[in-house]
């Protein structure tokens, strides 16, 4: 159920790009609702403006016309119904307008009051703490921003480039990462996204929890417009138009972990979840190779890339924790 401070603000015009869909998407569900938010006169008042064209006018209202001899009960329903879908219609078109003109970011045009940019540019990672107690862990050449203090209502942050985030749970405040058209919303839990400009993908990795990826390019010729992860599942938005999905850790019935013709960076990312260890690569190093195999976890996870490594021409070695893969 929506807060009803945020439906209150919708109405207002005080929300911001990303709870006006919601409470649009949620509106169009329960047209009824707007009963409880627009008093009866102005509604028996009400008359589509002219941000709806002529041809769209006159077909919403050539369906009620077509409904005058139903019962009365009936044509209310119907009113309801079309001047419902003209409020939502006209505040949403308000909403893209409104942020249209205040300038679109690359990750989608969401505003943030008193921004914080954190560019790292140094050659490890940077771990930031959010205000709320999250922590980030900001990967080299990548830019993190978000709010000195978050709001009442919510938790958003922008990120290019690549963290991996460890949400305090919050029940009452979602937390939201936007990056490169895609939204990542979450309630308390660890995953890492990875979204290089100049990458031709931007990846998902579910760490611990549950979250909810959305598709926010309104472009995209995606199906499925939103995505539920759960612990080593990768999501994978490839720019241009091409289908998202989501890799599975798969397990075959003597508990191996399968991988058929997975790229490589996708098997890499996979064993980091599975064996709880920093692997370090390249990517564009990787090319096009991809793995075929199972792999029980029982064997070490160095023994493993050493096989990896072989078979493709890569050294494999260990720097603290974590492994790096490299030509």
């Amino acid at each position: 159920m929506i807060k009803e401070e945020i439906i209150i603000h919708f109405f207002e015009g005080k929300c911001d790009a990303r709870d006006a869909a919601i409470v649009q998407a949620w509106l169009k569900e329960n047209p009824a609702k707007l009963k409880e938010y627009i008093g009866v006169e102005e509604w028996e008042d009400f008359q589509p403006p002219h941000v709806l064209s002529p041809d769209v006018s006159g077909r919403l209202w050539g369906n009620i016309h077509k409904n005058t001899n139903a019962p009365a009960a009936r044509y209310t329903y119907f009113r309801w119904m079309a001047v419902a879908a003209s409020v939502i219609l006209v505040v949403f078109l308000s909403w893209q307008f409104i942020f249209k003109k205040q300038g679109a970011s690359k990750a989608g045009a969401y505003p943030m009051a008193k921004a914080k940019d954190i560019f790292n540019n140094a050659l490890s990672k940077k771990t930031l703490t959010l205000s709320d107690g999250s922590t980030v862990d900001l990967s080299p050449n990548s830019t993190l921003s978000y709010p000195e203090n978050f709001d009442s209502l919510k938790r958003d942050v922008i990120l290019h480039g690549e963290a991996t985030f460890n949400i305090a749970k919050d029940p009452a405040k979602p937390f939201f990462v936007y990056s490169n058209s895609v939204l990542i919303s979450v309630l308390g839990t660890r995953f890492t996204v990875n979204s290089y400009e100049a990458d031709s993908a931007t990846k998902v990795i579910l760490h611990e929890g549950r979250v909810m990826v959305k598709i926010s390019n309104s472009s995209s010729q995606d199906n499925k417009n939103e995505y539920y992860l759960t612990p080593g599942d990768i999501f994978i938005f490839k720019k241009g138009n091409k289908p998202s999905r989501i890799l599975h850790l798969e397990k075959d019935k003597d508990g191996c972990y399968v991988f058929d013709n997975y790229p490589l960076d996708i098997v890499f990312d996979q064993l980091q979840i599975i064996y709880h260890t920093k692997i370090i690569y390249n990517r564009a190093e990787l090319g096009n190779r991809s793995f075929i195999g199972k792999i029980d976890k029982k064997d070490s996870v160095c023994h493993i890339l050493q096989s990896i490594a072989l078979l493709n021409n890569f050294r494999l070695h260990r720097q603290g924790d974590s492994c790096i893969i490299s030509n």
